[in-house]
């Protein structure tokens, strides 16, 4: 008995001997390392977003913040020299601040590596799959909230793209019954009581329409809203990066929302609800949306489409103006893709429609960034 105890003294020694700074090794490929948090380790969190794990040791645990063994910088330069090119299939291949000329980066890049820079990943970034969004999983998400006679009802979602603007569409704005949203929530998963809370809402200050929207028809379906103040920044609070290139990414994209969880209840979802879909092409998005009078042109090329061919998974009302967002390179971030539009139906087999990011950063980047 005596020996057993000592043997397993020495096992629990070992498995939380490492602190944060200690060196250590990583894994039996790679001998130098050192002990850092999960949330501080690039590596593990790259791995992490790409197989939902990593291959290092753990040192022990601060709080319940896993410290694992992270590669030294000297390896992370060696690995990031002579690794093969990542096939486009599993992983987006593009330049680190999604443009070519690294000398004439887009404002809405810079703004971007600002926010790789200074965020923390949430600390439940490690648990991945199911169907609720966990604390700070995406920190930039927002609930709009409009006046009522019951109170606070929150009607569409939106994404925090800087400290003072929310990125949505106009048609949660331009409403036939001309009520606009007044504050905004942010930086909670549970969307909480409907009323005026002063650690989550912020007052709307101005609401700012695309010039080329018309209700009447779908396209142009864009807005930015102007916070009274500027938010105050953590991670459950952060805004992501926007996606500045044309084409249609590759990986999976996930949608996020408060809306509808039935189609045969009005019953919104009072948890923040994530959901994996991939995008339809836009000559097969048109063909299913026919000659619908809403679409003279078609799908234009500033829309992208988005689903679920078995439709298990979709936005519904209440997730109109939210985020559709993807990984779509290895720092952690997602990038805002596209802002939820319309649909035909919900849980439905013809994919959503969400209009693409991409074709309004001038108007956008002109608005909220204005002293580049």
């Amino acid at each position: 008995m005596h020996h057993i105890l000592s043997i397993l003294f020495v096992f629990i020694i070992v498995s939380v001997a490492g602190d944060v700074g200690d060196l250590c090794r990583p894994n039996d490929k790679v001998s130098d390392g050192v002990c850092k948090l999960v949330t501080e380790c690039f590596e593990a969190i790259s791995a992490i977003q790409r197989r939902e794990s990593h291959s290092f040791q753990r040192c022990g645990f601060s709080g319940l913040t896993e410290i694992v063994c992270c590669p030294s910088d000297r390896y992370t330069l060696i690995h990031k020299v002579t690794q093969k090119p990542v096939q486009t299939s599993t992983i987006l291949t593009e330049e680190k601040f999604g443009a070519s000329d690294k000398n004439n980066l887009r404002i809405s890049d810079i703004e971007c590596q600002k926010i790789v820079d200074s965020s923390l990943p949430p600390l439940g970034l490690h648990i991945i799959g199911g169907e609720t969004a966990s604390n700070g999983e995406f920190p930039h998400m927002a609930a709009l909230g409009y006046d009522t006679v019951e109170g606070v009802k929150f009607q569409c979602g939106g994404s925090l793209i800087s400290d003072q603007y929310i990125l949505t569409a106009a048609h949660c704005v331009e409403t036939l019954d001309d009520v606009k949203p007044s504050i905004v929530r942010l930086g909670v998963v549970d969307i909480g009581e409907n009323s005026y809370n002063p650690d989550t809402d912020v007052n709307v200050s101005k609401i700012i329409v695309h010039p080329q929207y018309e209700r009447k028809i779908k396209y142009n379906d864009i807005a930015l809203l102007r916070l009274e103040r500027r938010v105050s920044l953590s991670s459950n609070l952060n805004p992501v990066c926007l996606y500045t290139r044309d084409n249609d990414p590759k990986v999976p994209l996930t949608i996020t929302g408060w809306g509808k969880t039935s189609t045969s209840r009005d019953t919104n979802s009072a948890q923040l609800l994530k959901a994996n879909v991939t995008v339809v092409e836009a000559s097969k998005c048109s063909a299913l949306y026919g000659s619908w009078r809403r679409l003279p042109a078609g799908i234009a090329r500033t829309q992208i489409c988005a689903g679920d061919d078995q439709g298990r998974y979709d936005t519904c009302q209440g997730d109109s103006g939210g985020p559709l967002q993807a990984l779509t390179s290895e720092d952690g971030q997602y990038r805002l893709i596209g802002v939820t539009s319309f649909g035909r139906g919900c849980a439905s087999t013809v994919p959503g429609v969400y209009t693409r990011v991409a074709s309004y950063l001038d108007w956008i980047e002109g608005i909220v960034w204005p002293q580049h």
